[in-house]
């Protein structure tokens, strides 16, 4: 979880590049996912669940 706080903190001083210099391209593509996958589950529990249970 440290590690975690740590890659967010620069993603948002330095950006992506910030980020890939930093700490790898591994890194970056597995936060870039998780931000997608995060976003992708939101939108399908306000939109397709909705539809679901109403």
């Amino acid at each position: 979880m440290k590690r975690l706080k740590v890659y967010r903190q620069v993603l948002k001083n330095e950006g992506w590049s910030g980020l890939v210099k930093k700490s790898g391209k591994p890194v970056a593509i597995g936060l870039f996912l998780f931000f997608l996958l995060k976003g992708l589950g939101w939108l399908f529990l306000l939109y397709g669940g909705f539809e679901l249970f109403f």
